[in-house]
């Protein structure tokens, strides 16, 4: 520590030597001292921007203000320092070093430009569609981003591939022994999970989750069918977990069912439900593809809400549930509009016309995948169990769309039986 000292008392002696000196000196700095700050400050007010101006709301992101000129701090600094060498250079005559050189302006434009040419870049090689006009449906919507229109195409082929991943046995339901999960109980269980879906409020991709959750389980694993409530009701409380913003607690699910099952019940079920379809519960719905086909034809929210309608009636049915969801969306698409528009056709009419209108196939079958004749067969199981809405004792999806939010559809004239029947004939012809 000898060294330390010998030169901390050097500097101390050197100090009061010259402290004398500085006297006069230090009047002065204090002078230049303050007003050194009053400019740094006013430079740094003007670097800011005048009062009241605010950032976008990705302005941190970007680092640009609303003005769309970037925010570099080079410039910044080399102006303080400008300023702050003109203050000692008029007040003072103590010599100081020059301020560093500034670069030239053209060094931040190049920058700037760097950048926007490296995104125009990215952008052209990120379109996803634009080859063919006559198919491209989406280029008004490139001013909202919440479309994704650059990249929608390529959702939607990514959709049909991933439902082909986890499809559905035809008739799981079918061989199963006495006591266990049937057909029947099935549809007494979905019907019941509508009416709680209902009363929770919770949003229609939240059931379609979870009629898909227990379909999965359902094929892979044989319960009995006194499991049935418990199993629908974990489903529910996954989908909401998966889809919903907020979620009803497993007390709310232990009341609705009466204390037919426990919170522990419940979660010991969710996990052997989870395991079992191997923690995978990412799936297209139906109603995504409804969505995107009502965005095609331009439908209007009578013919989308019908739509929805067909989409929620086919959950109670045990023999369509192994369709793939794109599949089923494209049959409600245009059996709903095609059920609205008939009261419109004559006799006259050329069915060929209608069908070409409604479904013209080589549009539609970029879009879907899926040509008029490949669709008959499902429009008419769907217009099978609108018929069907007469005599059921199951209820709730017809309940639901009865409501006038919803248009009243379950009532309206098109979906009587007599109606759909003679519409389906001439279909049919």
């Amino acid at each position: 520590m000898s060294h330390y000292s010998a030169l901390l008392r050097s500097h101390y002696t050197k100090t009061i030597v010259s402290s004398s000196t500085n006297n006069n000196e230090n009047d002065e700095n204090a002078t230049i001292k303050n007003l050194i700050c009053k400019q740094i400050s006013k430079v740094q007010q003007t670097s800011n921007g005048s009062k009241g101006t605010m950032r976008g709301i990705l302005g941190e992101v970007g680092n640009m203000t609303l003005s769309n000129k970037p925010m570099i701090s080079k410039p910044k600094l080399i102006q303080q320092q400008t300023a702050i060498a003109t203050i000692i250079e008029s007040k003072s005559s103590i010599s100081v070093l020059p301020p560093a050189p500034s670069p030239p302006a053209t060094i931040v434009e190049n920058e700037v430009e760097e950048i926007m040419i490296d995104d125009d870049d990215d952008d052209d090689d990120d379109l996803a569609f634009g080859s063919n006009d006559e198919f491209d449906c989406d280029s008004g919507d490139s001013h909202n981003i919440t479309t994704v229109s650059e990249f929608v195409v390529d959702i939607c082929k990514y959709w049909r591939e991933l439902e082909q991943k986890t499809p559905i046995r035809q008739n799981f339901l079918a061989h199963r022994r006495e006591g266990t999960a049937s057909p029947q109980n099935r549809a007494v269980l979905i019907d019941w999970l509508y009416q709680v879906h209902d009363r929770f409020k919770l949003h229609s991709d939240t059931f379609h989750m979870t009629v898909h959750l227990i379909d999965r389980f359902l094929q892979k694993v044989d319960v009995s069918k006194h499991e049935l409530q418990l199993i629908g009701s974990t489903a529910l409380l996954m989908a909401c977990k998966y889809e919903e913003m907020t979620i009803p607690g497993m007390n709310d699910f232990v009341y609705v069912s009466d204390s037919a099952f426990s919170k522990d019940d419940m979660k010991e079920m969710e996990r052997r439900m989870i395991s079992a379809i191997s923690y995978d519960l990412g799936r297209p719905l139906s109603i995504n593809f409804l969505r995107r086909y009502s965005k095609i034809v331009q439908a209007t929210d009578v013919e989308h809400t019908l739509g929805k309608y067909l989409l929620d009636l086919t959950f109670t049915d045990h023999s369509i549930c192994h369709l793939l969801p794109s599949y089923i969306a494209a049959c409600a698409s245009f059996l709903s509009r095609y059920l609205l528009a008939y009261k419109r056709v004559t006799t006259s009419t050329s069915i060929a016309m209608i069908i070409e209108n409604l479904w013209p196939n080589n549009f539609m079958f970029h879009h879907t995948n899926y040509t008029f004749e490949q669709l008959r067969t499902g429009i008419e199981q769907l217009g099978q169990l609108l018929i069907g809405q007469d005599t059921t004792k199951l209820r709730s999806v017809q309940k639901k769309f009865s409501q006038s939010n919803l248009f009243s559809i379950a009532q309206h004239s098109c979906c009587k039986s007599a109606y759909v029947q003679t519409a389906l004939t001439r279909l049919s012809k």
